[in-house]
């Protein structure tokens, strides 16, 4: 009896001590990539599915059956998914649209279905409701809504689709990955409190201002915070991705994944910035009280931390504008580690105590897609001052990417200036940088040099897809709510603490930003060279 009792107590045993696991997926725009996560935050496996995007002009589109099959293989591509207890989604605020069949409704030629976030086509429509919409609508917009915002994105579909276009469905692509999950149109107030102007509720005037009869119906009856369970994998959905039928998680905008594994390592969420730096750059502060900022957008409600308000700043493009750099001037020749050398060898022969001294008398406005934050302004224009033909062409491409290094840095503290001026944060410690552009170590510390406070980066290289996981074990139960995952699953691992030395040159240099940045240089330009065409 103890020979056949043996084993079979074995496996008992070895199926108790299968410890828990949790999946994230995060959307990109150009790739969907799953990680399989410990529930104390460690990355187990990881995969990458590459997502076609198109071009054409300010139109950027995609097609949302292919997002879901690239989903499907890197979840599938992870191996063996017994221990798996949840599933949390993030990605990028990109606008799908769905017929009345729940199929995919065309947004332009083609069979494309997906507005992507950076896709520009409705400026027009957002300066209309710029101008018309009771200010009341967008204080918690900054006071200006973005055409990368989705109620500007459906107004152009409306006025462009044709007689024969009949939509059944509008949502953020988060939500329709939740929706793929488990069969529930339920939206997270993640994506609606951001993107959709859904403050508390629908405000069917502004709706009807600018939309047709009816149009409420289309974006979500169904509300919930972010890592609240929805229910669980459909029959359909987990054999698409070969799981058990798990948790699902009410998701998060990408940005708002990488703020959730970054911040909340001490308990604390409200003393540090969560810097999203990748193609774009996303500046996010949780507080307990709201606080309305021009030009900033927020105070979110449960948006990213429940029980939370969040304001948030951001660069329409970061390290998108490093790469433009890197490509323009150096046909790529050169990476950004290349450059960082090339730097300190200019500063040795030069004799400069920092590499920071070289950009004395190179300037950067960095808003060569527009401006986010603080000034709210899309159609605004980058500008470069300070080149020389006394400089070879190497020389000067390599001060030119360190200004606009700097350039950036700039910003990030303009943002904060206007924040902490409108009362929308208390005095940050802290900046924790996640993203692509966190293994940048220049970026990193003249971060640290510009704002005056410690730059950390975060224990996890993966943020984001933690952060999506994290969702995953709070609908899971595996922890009571947001803080506490955020306290187990998060840490940091190094800090690169700012230069006294740097404080006034910096300080000269972020006043000459705000000039730069101020001037109206731009608006007298547009306004002469304006034509009718």
């Amino acid at each position: 009896m103890e020979v056949i009792l043996l084993p079979l107590l074995l496996v008992v045993i070895g199926a108790w001590s299968l410890e828990p696991t949790v999946i994230g997926v995060d959307v990109g725009t150009g790739s969907a990539r799953a990680g399989l996560f410990s529930l104390d935050g460690r990355l187990l496996r990881s995969a990458v599915a590459k997502i076609s995007i198109h071009h054409a002009g300010c139109f950027v589109e995609q097609n949302s059956d292919e997002i879901w099959e690239a989903v499907g293989k890197c979840v599938r591509e992870i191996g063996d998914t017994s221990s798996v207890v949840g599933i949390g989604f993030d990605a990028t605020c990109s606008l799908v649209v769905l017929d009345e069949s729940l199929r995919p409704l065309r947004v332009s030629d083609g069979d494309r279905n997906v507005v992507v976030w950076m896709d520009h086509r409705a400026a027009a429509q957002a300066a209309r409701i710029n101008a018309e919409a009771d200010p009341g609508v967008l204080r918690n917009v900054g006071g200006r809504i973005s055409p990368e915002m989705e109620i500007p994105k459906i107004c152009w579909l409306y006025e462009n689709a044709g007689e024969d276009w009949i939509p059944g469905q509008f949502m953020d692509l988060t939500d329709y990955l939740t929706w793929r999950a488990t069969g529930d149109l339920t939206r997270s107030l993640c994506t609606v409190a951001c993107k959709w102007n859904y403050d508390n509720g629908w405000n069917l005037e502004y709706l009807r201002q600018f939309l047709p009869d009816g149009v409420e119906n289309l974006i979500g009856s169904s509300f919930l915070p972010p890592g609240a369970r929805i229910g669980e994998l459909s029959e359909s959905a987990a054999a698409d991705l070969n799981l058990p039928r798990v948790a699902v998680a009410a998701g998060a905008i990408d940005a708002h994944a990488g703020g959730l594994g970054c911040v909340g390592y001490d308990g604390n969420y409200d003393d540090k910035l969560a810097l999203v730096a990748g193609t774009s750059a996303c500046h996010m502060v949780s507080s307990p009280r709201p606080a309305f900022v021009p030009g900033v957008w927020g105070p979110y409600a449960d948006a990213m931390v429940p029980g939370t308000y969040l304001t948030e700043g951001g660069q329409t493009a970061a390290g998108a504008l490093l790469d433009y750099v890197l490509s323009r001037f150096f046909n790529n020749r050169k990476s950004s580690a290349d450059l960082e050398i090339e730097l300190e060898r200019m500063r040795s022969d030069r004799g400069l105590d920092h590499v920071a001294f070289l950009a004395r008398d190179v300037h950067v406005d960095p808003d060569f897609r527009g401006n986010r934050s603080p000034l709210a302004e899309p159609q605004k224009l980058g500008a470069i001052v300070g080149l020389s033909m006394e400089r070879d062409d190497d020389e000067n491409s390599a001060l030119l990417y360190l200004a606009t290094i700097q350039a950036l840095a700039y910003q990030t503290r303009h943002i904060l200036d206007v924040v902490r001026d409108a009362g929308g944060s208390k005095q940050l410690r802290e900046v924790v940088v996640c993203g692509g552009l966190a293994k940048n170590s220049l970026y990193l510390q003249t971060h640290a040099d510009v704002l005056g406070i410690p730059v950390a980066v975060p224990r996890e290289d993966e943020p984001v897809l933690l952060g999506a996981a994290l969702l995953g074990a709070t609908a899971a139960g595996m922890y009571p709510d947001i803080p506490h995952a955020m306290r187990a699953m998060t840490g940091v691992k190094a800090r690169l603490a700012p230069t006294p030395d740097l404080r006034s040159f910096h300080d000269a240099k972020y006043a000459i930003f705000r000039d730069l940045a101020a001037s109206d240089f731009q608006a007298r330009m547009r306004h002469t060279l304006r034509t009718d065409d």
